[in-house]
């Protein structure tokens, strides 16, 4: 899972890979295997600090590509986000490879990563810009947050790459708390996920949930129409004329279920993202599953995938609805 020593999703297709089931399945059926590692969502688990000392301090050497920090170096700040995104640099590929490594993941974790839809983003505090890696669940529905916007952001310092210090946001709050901006209904947001331009709101879905068992277990959530880790659920549309239905799935940090549903798109496009125990599964893979996602409506979504007949599935089950 996204934590071995702690956890954390993007609505968008990907190759994922998957990994670890059988201990997995293990882990889920205990539930103790690390209990006491505190979640990447667990905001008392993050000390407050500055960027300046967050992203200080100086490496051991310049040519060390991948010089890990030292376990729980976890902070909070207040800065404000300047807009700007780009794609992380390879050279942070390594590091992150050593980190995901320290916390028990593999390679899914950090191809997840770097697969082109989380950005580095840019924050500015005290006069000076930082850069950070957008990691999850905080990298979610970031476009939502407009340039200028202050917030309170938890960043995990994973080390230095060629001497370059490297922090990974993993939660992001505005000032009042709330873990996701509101989108008014037909609002044209300027800051859009990477590729697919500015996002309007066609509608808004105020009911629903989703059933699914993953694990042997069976789980209901509800939808939630706060979009607290992600974005106000509803049908989007962008400015390159892609349209997809955004939705969560959830009641708090610990367990929720993100899932983006695309429109005039196959249904294997579906792309789900789940958190349980406050820790974010391995990407999940639905292209080996049975699928049945009628055309995303303004009115609403609903679907359902039966994966028991795929090999080492985890999540077997799964049915959604959102009106």
């Amino acid at each position: 899972m996204t934590r071995a020593a702690s956890p954390r999703s993007v609505f968008v297709a990907m190759g994922f890979v998957t990994m670890g089931f059988m201990a997995l399945g293990a882990l889920f059926a205990g539930g103790t295997a690390f209990a006491q590692s505190p979640a990447d969502t667990d905001e008392s688990a993050y000390t407050a600090s500055s960027l300046a000392k967050i992203l200080g301090g100086a490496a051991r050497s310049q040519n060390d590509e991948a010089e890990l920090a030292a376990p729980g170096q976890w902070f909070s700040t207040t800065a404000t986000f300047t807009g700007h995104k780009r794609t992380p640099s390879g050279r942070y590929r390594p590091l992150v490879g050593a980190w995901a490594s320290s916390r028990g993941e593999g390679a899914a974790t950090v191809d997840m990563l770097f697969g082109g839809e989380l950005p580095e983003l840019e924050f500015e505090q005290g006069g000076k810009r930082y850069w950070v890696l957008a990691g999850l669940p905080g990298g979610l529905g970031f476009d939502a947050y407009p340039a200028g916007q202050k917030l309170t952001i938890y960043l995990q310092r994973l080390g230095f790459a060629s001497g370059t210090p490297v922090a990974m946001l993993t939660i992001a709050k505005l000032p009042g708390g709330a873990t996701s901006a509101t989108v008014t209904k037909g609002r044209t947001l300027r800051n859009a996920r990477m590729g697919e331009g500015a996002r309007r709101q066609e509608a808004t879905y105020r009911s629903g949930s989703a059933t699914f068992t993953y694990a042997g277990r069976e789980y209901t959530l509800p939808l939630d129409v706060a979009g607290r880790h992600s974005i106000t659920p509803g049908l989007y549309s962008y400015a390159n004329g892609v349209r997809t239905a955004l939705l969560e799935f959830g009641a708090g940090d610990d367990r929720y279920l993100l899932l983006r549903v695309p429109v005039d798109e196959p249904a294997s496009s579906l792309v789900p993202y789940l958190v349980l125990g406050g820790r974010i599964t391995p990407p999940i893979d639905l292209s080996a599953c049975n699928l049945d996602v009628p055309p995303v409506q303004r009115s609403g979504a609903k679907g359902m995938a039966d994966c028991s007949g795929a090999a080492r599935a985890v999540l077997t089950k799964l049915s959604f609805t959102a009106e």
